[in-house]
């Protein structure tokens, strides 16, 4: 059995992609509780586990999820200030970012 995984990816092709899914309506903010509940539930994302370990890496991060398909969809735990974006990858998941 395969477990989830943290994979960090290219911060300025994230912010790209964390643009796009804005104009396009795709990015869900923890204030929009109910989107953010129903994409955490339907993922199996373990938030506290993802975020407990990535707040031992780096200060300063925000959760955000891009509700769209590969290759940017996802729950991510980024920081503007420190430029970097890690990503929650299911168990089972091969989509790979660089």
């Amino acid at each position: 059995m395969s477990r989830p995984t943290v994979v960090e990816v290219n911060f300025h092709e994230f912010k790209r992609a964390l643009e796009s899914a804005l104009a396009a309506g795709t990015r869900i903010v923890p204030g929009d509780t109910q989107r953010w509940r129903s994409y955490v539930a339907a993922h199996q994302v373990r938030e506290t586990n993802f975020q407990a370990y990535v707040r031992g890496k780096h200060e300063n991060l925000e959760p955000v999820i891009i509700d769209a398909a590969a290759p940017w969809g996802g729950y991510y735990m980024w920081s503007s200030k420190d430029e970097v974006a890690l990503r929650w990858q299911p168990a089972g998941d091969g989509t790979k970012q660089d």
